[in-house]
């Protein structure tokens, strides 16, 4: 376990913070029963135990991997988890995020927490680079990186995890500069009548 400080992140409706092996619980056992986030994940379905949670938890030492919990403020309950990859040495990071509770996906999980995330590993650990990889066939979300700035890199291929063909990954590259001017962009949309 991480001996690293915890890190907690406020939005208007959700708390990311840091994981520990105590936050595993029986909802999220359940997540990768979804046919659609085992597919967005390139895993199979399945229900993970109580301990491979706890395992999956430890492995992040915060420093350099981190595993942020998204918890619903109302209700204290843990909706989803981001997964974040951090590359010093070339100020970069990669950025996963599983909306794992059916109930909280489509409403701002997904929006509030990058807002946060992204202003902690952009402006606090003073990184210029978010990447990211996506199925070709996940087209919400190739809409959402769009909208976001994201910058198409490359593609590449993959056995999919279902043992039938390859899946199309589309990766993706969103600069700092590019992310603050988004920002600005947000907040004289949101300040204009």
């Amino acid at each position: 376990m991480s001996d690293a400080p915890p890190i907690t992140l406020d939005t208007p409706n959700y708390r990311l913070r840091t994981l520990r092996p105590d936050d595993a619980c029986e909802s999220w056992t359940r997540w990768l029963l979804d046919p659609d986030a085992a597919r967005n994940l390139n895993t199979t379905p399945r229900v993970m135990s109580i301990e491979q949670i706890r395992a999956y938890i430890a492995r992040f030492d915060s420093r350099t991997n981190f595993l942020f919990g998204i918890f619903d403020k109302e209700t204290d309950a843990l909706v989803g988890i981001r997964s974040v990859y951090v590359d010093r040495e070339r100020r970069s990071f990669v950025d996963n995020i599983l909306i794992g509770e059916v109930s909280a996906r489509g409403k701002s999980a997904r929006r509030e927490s990058s807002d946060a995330m992204w202003r902690y590993l952009f402006e606090d650990l003073d990184l210029t680079c978010c990447r990211c990889a996506i199925l070709a066939e996940n087209e919400h979300m190739l809409a959402v990186v769009k909208q976001r700035g994201f910058v198409h890199e490359h593609t590449s291929h993959r056995p999919s995890a279902t043992g039938t063909g390859q899946l199309e990954l589309r990766h993706f590259r969103l600069d700092r500069d590019t992310w603050r001017q988004k920002q600005k962009e947000q907040a004289a949309a949101r300040a204009s009548p």
